[in-house]
């Protein structure tokens, strides 16, 4: 019988004894929290007061209104646009991706299958449906099938899970980088096939067919039409992209929390515990890779019709896998919300950099928020921004007095914080050929500050260089041109994240004891 004595909680200072059948990392989990810091540790204890449901509630609510607040003319004239055409393209576009990147999770975050095919169940939906909704097959007399949506959606979602099954059948016995290389396989062949399949040659007939018009792909498809309501326009498209992400949140969320998802997730941890456990893990990779190829096929239908076309480069190419495991690394493997999150950044981002005005603000609004997280307490950011304005002041002052000639200024482009940058920056006059070292020294400063963040006799020097180069780099190359600014932002950002969070921006970070 224990003594109340043992009961007693520890002294100041003393350590508490460990509890035996007790957790200590789950139950000190709500603690670490509370003891977050500054702005980001107020704003996540706010957030997280919130219940979970009103917490998507009021992300789904900023999606459904999203449209109206953006194609308000104020806010279409602070970012130079005359019409909201292309933002709601954008939005599209994020939910299409949202809905692949929850696909693409449920096979890699969840089960843990490097799948990288991934994208040919996207793109066999995408001609399936073409076959289906177009003239592109004629049969006698009739020019084109043209099924009602409501009957060729589900024919198409169940012959795409049909084929990830028969893929996931055919890697039962690989993993690892094995399961890898023979679904990338399968997914090169899928686009190699889209582009030659046009002079296929059958028994039946003396004329080869064509099975995919190659390069230039299959126009004009239907558009999709549910309960007889036809969906025509870029805002019709996204209330129902936005309306089947919620339905597929909600049913992925849920396959996740049931025995299922346990299942997938002691597979992805330890495949031969699961298996000795009594897990069926055959079965439970196959339904996994049905499952996956399903949300892929919806995705797929819907954006064929949306585009009116289905063109298998870039749509269904490499390109395509890599944007999409560059969401969930980004989001978070296993991360539900976290990939819808990285499907935001990598959809919305690199538009939103095309504009120079508003790629400014969010270039140094990003770079604020940024120090200020990583500055703690207060008065670390004030000095580090402070000793920023001065020595750049200092450097523009010595030039002004020793080579009066050197500075030439700015182009003036841009918004008053361009200008006002530019006016505190010293601008030679092949500012542009410079601007390529300089991209390539900011970059390397700033992996290099990350490094010895926790030296500080080096970590704020180098800080406060790299700001100032990231500056002149940005103000003297990268907001002139956004192709090249947009591989190199999400590119640093990625390297940068998983430097200082491999687990992503709402992944979980693996504790193992040793």
């Amino acid at each position: 019988m224990l003594d109340d004595s043992d009961q007693r909680p520890p002294a100041t200072g003393e350590e508490a004894p460990p509890r035996i059948g007790a957790d200590e990392w789950v139950a000190q989990e709500a603690t670490r929290r509370r003891g977050q810091t500054g702005i980001g540790g107020r704003i996540a204890a706010v957030w997280e007061s919130i219940p979970l449901t009103k917490r998507f509630g009021l992300v789904l609510l900023l999606l459904i209104f999203a449209p109206v607040v953006t194609g308000s003319q104020p806010f279409l004239d602070l970012i130079g646009l005359s019409n909201d055409a292309f933002i709601l393209r954008i939005g599209a576009r994020f939910l299409i991706f949202a809905m692949l990147a929850i696909g693409l999770n449920v096979v890699v975050g969840y089960a843990g299958l490097l799948d990288l095919g991934y994208v040919a169940f996207f793109g066999i939906a995408g001609y399936l449906y073409a076959y289906l909704s177009s003239d592109f097959i004629i049969i006698g007399s009739m020019k084109g099938i043209h099924l009602p949506t409501l009957v060729s959606l589900p024919l198409i979602v169940l012959a795409t899970a049909s084929v990830g099954r028969l893929l996931g059948l055919v890697s039962l016995r690989l993993s690892g980088d094995y399961l890898a290389i023979v679904t990338l396989g399968f997914g090169q062949v899928f686009v190699q096939l889209a582009l030659t399949a046009t002079r296929v040659r059958v028994p039946w007939r003396t004329r080869p067919i064509d099975l995919t018009r190659g390069p230039n792909g299959i126009n004009r498809l239907d558009e999709v039409s549910l309960f007889g309501f036809t969906f025509e326009t870029t805002l019709q498209y996204y209330y129902l992209f936005l309306a089947l992400l919620v339905l597929i949140f909600v049913a992925v969320r849920h396959l996740n929390y049931s025995r299922i998802g346990r299942a997938w997730h002691s597979i992805r941890d330890d495949e031969l515990a699961a298996e000795a456990m009594g897990t069926p893990t055959n079965r439970m990779k196959l339904l996994a890779f049905t499952v996956g190829a399903a949300i892929a096929a919806v995705a797929g239908v819907v954006d064929a019709a949306w585009q009116g076309n289905v063109v298998p480069v870039p749509r269904y190419s490499v390109l395509t896998l890599i944007n999409l495991y560059a969401m969930v690394v980004l989001g978070g493997i296993g991360s539900l919300s976290g990939v819808v999150i990285g499907a935001f950044i990598f959809t919305v981002l690199p538009e939103l950099l095309r504009s120079i005005t508003l790629a400014g603000f969010l270039f140094y609004g990003a770079g604020l928020i940024g120090l200020l997280a990583l500055l703690r307490p207060l008065r670390r950011f004030a000095v580090l921004l402070a000793a920023t304005v001065a020595g750049g002041l200092v450097v523009k002052g010595l030039v002004l007095l020793i080579a009066p000639g050197l500075d030439i200024g700015g182009s003036g482009s841009g918004s008053f914080l361009n200008r006002l940058v530019q006016s505190w920056l010293v601008i030679p006059e092949s500012a542009k050929s410079i601007g390529n070292v300089v991209v390539v020294l900011a970059v390397l400063t700033l992996l290099t500050t990350i490094l010895v963040r926790h030296r500080e006799r080096l970590f704020l020097p180098l800080l406060a260089l790299s700001l100032y180069l990231s500056a002149f780099a940005w103000e003297t190359r990268l907001a002139l041109e956004p192709a090249a600014t947009r591989i190199v932002i999400v590119g640093t950002t990625l390297v940068v994240l998983m430097i200082v969070r491999p687990q992503g921006l709402l992944g979980k970070a693996e504790v193992r004891v040793t």
